[in-house]
């Protein structure tokens, strides 16, 4: 349904996209896990037609996105802005936005009805937005892009800054949109909403994408390996150098940084060692957890920093 080829986009010195490349079917919830500044906003920016200036090809449906206006409409978009005018109410809200996608009234209507039926908003319909708490805000936002039953569905972050709540009805309403057969991309940097959520997760970092596949297909890129996360007093550097003889010996340093670190081992048994290495160097540890390899862990591996940096 949607194919993307070398997608290279730059700001001054900075390149946001790197001949970022990728193939999306229908239906499937796609996932795109990373850092801030990874470049997921500028991806879903361009494919929404709201950024220029960017090489690269972008096929939907067999035909050139950029190239055929009728294919936008096709298209749902929840920006991580909230899009939708305050002083209006959640009906009227989604009655504009819906006329702007040609959906007749008798329809519109009724989508829009529905739609607020199941972001737990049918009661507030009637309310201004400006009195919407974050969580309802960011429900209207999703539902809006919805509303015209689009083929492919553009989320950016939509789960930022709303509760517990909220984001578990937005994420029922992603998996729900899937299964009904639109195609989905969704940014975040929370690793278990890709858990729960997507069929097939992508790690991006530097605009390019690392790895992708399903969560089973990414812990296998760690393997059958224990992960000790390593907290104490000591800097990066001096602790890379005091594991530098032994590693590759059964161990991998996955990441460091000043005051912890993350490596894989092969086995627990070697854990002695590595502590030895420590203590010898006089570098001091005040908390050793052993973990079994998860999407955290591929992040880890993949791009040398925690997703959290």
């Amino acid at each position: 349904m949607l194919e993307i080829r070398n997608l290279t986009k730059s700001y001054g010195d900075i390149l946001a996209l790197d001949r970022f490349s990728l193939d999306l079917g229908k239906g499937e919830v796609l996932g795109l896990l990373g850092p801030n500044g990874a470049g997921k906003t500028t991806l879903i920016s361009i494919l929404a037609g709201t950024l220029a200036d960017f090489s690269g090809t972008v096929t939907f449906q067999g035909r050139n996105l950029f190239a055929d206006r009728a294919l936008k409409n096709r298209l749902g978009i929840v920006p991580q802005d909230m899009a939708f005018y305050d002083e209006l109410s959640a009906m009227d809200n989604l009655l504009f936005w819906g006329g702007l996608y040609d959906v007749p009234r008798a329809e519109l209507k009724r989508r829009a009805a529905e739609l607020l039926e199941r972001v737990e908003l049918a009661g507030r319909a009637k309310e201004p937005v400006k009195k919407f708490s974050g969580g309802m805000k960011r429900r209207l936002n999703t539902a809006i892009g919805l509303l015209h039953h689009p083929d492919l569905l553009l989320l950016d972050e939509p789960t930022v800054g709303i509760d517990v709540q909220a984001k578990v009805s937005i994420l029922d309403i992603i998996r729900n949109a899937g299964a009904s057969g639109t195609a989905v991309i969704f940014t975040t940097h929370q690793l278990a909403e890709v858990e729960t959520t997507c069929s097939r997760i992508a790690i991006m970092d530097h605009g390019r994408i690392l790895a992708q596949g399903t969560l089973d297909e990414l812990v296998r890129i760690v393997g059958e390996r224990d992960i000790v996360e390593i907290t104490g007093e000591f800097a990066a550097g001096p602790f890379s150098e005091a594991l530098q003889d032994i590693a590759g010996d059964g161990i991998e340093l996955l990441s460091v940084a000043d005051n912890l670190a993350s490596l894989a081992v092969a086995a627990t048994e070697q854990i002695p060692r590595i502590m030895d290495r420590l203590f010898r160097r006089k570098l001091a540890v005040t908390d050793l957890k052993i973990k079994s390899p998860n999407l955290e862990t591929v992040f880890l591996k993949l791009t040398g920093r925690s997703l959290r940096d």
